[in-house]
């Protein structure tokens, strides 16, 4: 399950990479559009961004490496509730700490509620396969 929340966080930090290749108008981006001095800081804007376009490519390869591996560690709906529940909160956290998204008490709310849909989705059924293998183990 471990492998299945590592993908979720790089799914998140994927998405943030992706935002700053693409969003000019990020505070990253503005501020080295303001340190950039001379005739080639298109290019250098244009290579920044290439940058992170290329490190999403990558995070993406490594996010579905991991969410793989957490296919191998456990069942499928564990492994994409994991990674889902991970991306959601991670990528609020980061929207709120690098872009500086405040995201309003109804967003948190039904967040919340989201998270728990999913908490009651992964752990729902433990208790009956639990007991559907002692039956055949007691037949």
């Amino acid at each position: 399950m471990k492998s299945s929340a590592v993908s979720g966080v790089i799914a998140a930090v994927s998405g943030m990479l992706g935002k700053f290749s693409s969003d000019g108008s990020t505070s990253l981006m503005q501020y080295i559009e303001s340190q950039c001095v001379g005739e080639h800081c298109g290019y250098v804007l244009a290579g920044v961004r290439i940058g992170f376009f290329v490190a999403m490519l990558l995070s993406n390869a490594l996010m579905l490496n991991f969410f793989v591996q957490g296919l191998h560690e456990t069942d499928s709906l564990t492994a994409t509730i994991t990674s889902s529940a991970a991306n959601f909160v991670v990528t609020a956290i980061l929207g709120l700490l690098v872009f500086g998204e405040h995201l309003p008490l109804q967003w948190w709310l039904g967040a919340t509620v989201i998270l728990v849909g999913m908490g009651c989705l992964l752990h729902g059924d433990k208790q009956p396969v639990v007991e559907k293998t002692k039956d055949k183990k007691q037949g």
